[in-house]
Order: structure tokens, then C-alpha cells, then sequence
């Protein structure tokens, strides 16, 4: 019996030092530290990519104006583009782009404007802290007459296949708008004539009911002013 059980036991006490071989081995090495993925929205310079990035596109204003608030056919209109820069950077090929509706017929831009599928079209650099006008010039059509105002939109990017950074409008009033506009303002403010008439509508009412009621007061005082008429008659025919 013991004999047949020594083979196992010495198994067993090799397998066991092995295992407390191992367990201090382990124990003892350094640990081993994960191997970290870059992420690409990590901080650098102690910024996030998302401050990054929006402090990497330009600061920028825009406005357009014609000097005018109504138009019609065959008026000539000077747009004028204003852009400022209000970033500490300067910005380089810069384009600004102005919308051109059907009813505008194209004329001339400064500044080497050119036009492309019914847009004006200017590549410049502006400095920091710096502004720069562009102008267009165009002609008025002949419009439909249910459109009421014409409007025009401009527009700065960073380039032509970007999105705008900034947009601004200006729209004037049509010959269709200004007479929708009389209109309506003809139904909404009451006219003199009307209110003439009925102040003498009124008047009559009133003239009216006085009649009405001195009548009444008259049949009223009528019978009272008889009796004491036969009253004084008959004392007086008393006393005699």
C-alpha cells in the first residue's frame, strides 16, 4: 500500500514546489501596465480637439446693403459687402459669395468678382482686426407679380466646398408688395366717409328717442294738468 502511493506523493510535492516556484515569481515582477489608444479628441497644450478646432476657424462679421428699401424694373442696385476680421489671426483666400436671383441681371464687381451659376464670386485676404468692402452692381427685371420683396444673401468661408462661417441678407420691397401693403392697410383703417356716416346715424338715434320721450312726458302731464284745472274751476264756483 505505501509502496504503491510513493510514486503519487513525490508527483505531488514536485508539482507543489513548482507552483510555489511560479506564484513567487509572478509576485515579484513588476507589474504590467495596458498599452493606451490615442484618442484623437485628447487634450494637447491642455486644449480638447473640439477648442482646437473652433479656435482654428476664422472670427468673422458680414453685412450687405444697396442703400434701399424698395425697388422696381429697370432700377440699378450697388451692393455693398462688409467683412471684419475678428480673430487674431489673419485669413488668407477668403471667399465671399452673393447670391443673384433671376430677377437681377449681373452688371460688374470690383475687386476681380466674377459670376458662376447665379452667384458673384470674390477670393481676397483680410488682416487681423481688418474690414474690406466688396461691391456688385446689377439691374432689376422684370418681376412676377406675386413676388413681393427680392432679397440677396452673402456669405464668407474658407473655401469653396466649406460651409459659410458667417451669412448676412438684405431684401427690397416690389411694386406687388407695396400695393399688398396699401391693401391691406385700406382694410384695416376705417375712411372718413364712413365715420361721418355713422356719427349721423347716431345723431338721428338720438334725436329720436329725445322726441320719444318729451311725447311721453307730454301724455303724462297732460291728464294732471286738466284735473287740477277742473279743481280750481270748481272751488272757484264754490266760493261764488
Amino acid at each position: 500500500m505505501n509502496a504503491h502511493n510513493q510514486p503519487t506523493r513525490s508527483l505531488l510535492g514536485t508539482l507543489s514546489v513548482a507552483l510555489g516556484v511560479t506564484l513567487a515569481t509572478l509576485l515579484s515582477a513588476p507589474p504590467i501596465l495596458a498599452t493606451e489608444t490615442a484618442d484623437p479628441a485628447a487634450a494637447i497644450d491642455g486644449r480638447p480637439a473640439t477648442e482646437r478646432l473652433a479656435s482654428s476657424a476664422p472670427q468673422l462679421s458680414i453685412a450687405v446693403d444697396n442703400g434701399h428699401t424698395t425697388t422696381t424694373t429697370g432700377d440699378t442696385l450697388t451692393y455693398t459687402i462688409s467683412v471684419k476680421n475678428l480673430g487674431t489671426a489673419d485669413v488668407a483666400d477668403l471667399h465671399i459669395t452673393q447670391s443673384m436671383p433671376a430677377e437681377l441681371e449681373f452688371k460688374k464687381a470690383d475687386s476681380a468678382g466674377t459670376t458662376k451659376t447665379g452667384r458673384v464670386h470674390w477670393t481676397l485676404d483680410l488682416k487681423t482686426a481688418g474690414e474690406t468692402k466688396v461691391r456688385s452692381t446689377m439691374t432689376v427685371l422684370d418681376t412676377p407679380p406675386e413676388l413681393l420683396r427680392m432679397a440677396t444673401v452673402a456669405c464668407a468661408s474658407t473655401s469653396a466646398d466649406n460651409p459659410p462661417i458667417v451669412c448676412a441678407s438684405h431684401s427690397d420691397q416690389l411694386p406687388a408688395g407695396a400695393a399688398a401693403a396699401a391693401t391691406t392697410a385700406e382694410g384695416t383703417a376705417p375712411s372718413s366717409g364712413g365715420l361721418n356716416q355713422w356719427y349721423l346715424a347716431l345723431g338721428l338715434l338720438v334725436a329720436a328717442l329725445v322726441v320719444v320721450l318729451m311725447m311721453r312726458r307730454r301724455r303724462t302731464l297732460q291728464p294732471a294738468q286738466a284735473e287740477r284745472s277742473r279743481t280750481a274751476h270748481d272751488q272757484t264756483d264754490g266760493g261764488t
